[in-house]
């Protein structure tokens, strides 16, 4: 056996036996820092119980890594609130090196009204907004086509006025492909 052989066997039976060589395994009941996992619940986890009253109503705590939002924002059974936020924009960027022409439709997907039809030319560089939401005065929260063109490629995203959704943004990117995408919570 060469010496190459030797040392990756070698390497090999050191990387195998690691985890062996010693010290007591930190889920067992000699471990100083032993930690136990609490088995699985099989409740499902609601927010409000129907035999709750009113007062008696709390949102459970996070578990461990969990994030939440404030509790200011829970309500009912659905767990956020449906708050409506009509502020939603429509926003382009163009990150290419070139000018393009891009053509921003928005739809009311309730009427399959147009709210919004227009043709621009964007310069390298351009960033900004194009159209508002609010301008459509939704009723509550309501959903919205962005439907964007260029390049001869036509892509769209669906975005609501919810607090939950964010602004409907338009990309080209330094590739100069067209890139639809929303923001979400």
């Amino acid at each position: 056996m060469t010496f190459t052989h030797r040392a990756a066997i070698a390497l090999s039976l050191l990387l195998l036996t690691a985890g062996c060589l010693g010290g007591v395994p930190a889920d067992s009941p000699e471990s100083e820092t032993a930690t136990q996992t609490p088995p699985p619940t099989t409740e499902p986890r609601s927010l409000i119980t129907d035999s709750a009253s009113p007062t008696e109503r709390s949102p459970p705590g996070p578990t461990p890594g969990e994030q939440t939002r404030p509790e200011s924002t829970f309500e009912g059974t659905a767990g956020w609130s449906e708050q409506p936020d009509p502020d939603k924009a429509v926003h382009v960027e163009n990150r290419w090196n070139q000018s393009v022409e891009i053509r921003i439709r928005v739809v009311r997907e309730a009427t399959n009204e147009t709210v919004y039809d227009e043709t621009e030319t964007f310069e390298p560089g351009a960033d900004r907004d194009v159209y508002n939401l609010a301008d459509a005065d939704p009723d509550g929260i309501e959903s919205f086509r962005v439907t964007a063109t260029a390049r001869n490629v036509t892509e769209s995203v669906t975005i609501e006025t919810h607090e939950c959704h964010g602004n409907a943004y338009v990309e080209i990117t330094e590739n100069g492909e067209l890139y639809p995408y929303y923001a979400i919570c």
